[in-house]
């Protein structure tokens, strides 16, 4: 059985059928976005993942781990949530990446994805779709305000600071894109941001779902 970190709390459970059922349990009595992101934990036991689509970096002082998700995976997600199918249409066309940031160095680790650089193979920028980019998209509509929290608390968190062993975990959404993209992550450390930056590099992401090139006979 596999194991599952919450990333609410950066406990590790035993991650399976009977981790989710709890996890759905929990949803429902008291919806929080601990529960939430457990649930996104779950996912891959019930619709697979694309292959060799994880990436992990550790470097003894920062892990970053980044999950891409399929647009059914969204599509399953947010739809057991009750979110309305204009909601659900809009979120399955965008490109999915469950990420967390665990801090493991003794100084704080400061989480900002505004500071995170996503580009193309030919170098030009991607624009993230942040928190403002999608307030604006559900007011304009008029999605259910129940639904807007809820997709609020599955997002990463647009400034915290991670203090020595914390973690926290949460989707990033970027524009679908067809090819292979970078992420360079910038982590700013200590009270003031003043320490020693932290650099993250991953080369060669995909968006998870793609169809694969089939070579030519």
């Amino acid at each position: 059985m596999a194991r599952a970190r919450n990333p609410g709390t950066g406990r590790i459970f035993r991650r399976g059928p009977g981790l989710c059922r709890r996890a759905v349990a929990g949803y429902h009595v008291r919806m929080n976005r601990r529960a939430l992101l457990l649930l996104l934990a779950c996912l891959p036991l019930t619709l697979p993942a694309a292959p060799n689509g994880e990436r992990r970096f550790d470097d003894g002082r920062v892990r970053v781990h980044l999950h891409p998700r399929t647009p059914e995976q969204i599509a399953a997600f947010y739809e057991a949530r009750g979110f309305p199918r204009a909601m659900v249409a809009r979120l399955r066309a965008q490109c999915f990446i469950t990420t967390t940031v665990r801090n493991l160095s003794d100084d704080i680790v400061w989480l900002e994805p505004s500071r995170w650089e996503f580009r193309r193979a030919d170098g030009r920028r991607v624009r993230r779709l942040n928190r403002a980019y999608w307030k604006a998209r559900w007011a304009a509509m008029d999605a259910p305000l129940p639904a807007r929290s809820t997709f609020r608390w599955t997002q990463l968190p647009e400034s915290l600071d991670l203090r020595p062993g914390e973690g926290e975990g949460g989707n990033l959404i970027l524009p679908r894109l067809t090819g292979r993209f970078s992420l360079i992550a910038h982590f700013p450390t200590g009270e003031d941001r003043a320490g020693p930056p932290i650099t993250v590099r991953f080369e060669g992401l995909r968006c998870a779902g793609l169809p694969t090139a089939r070579a030519r006979p």
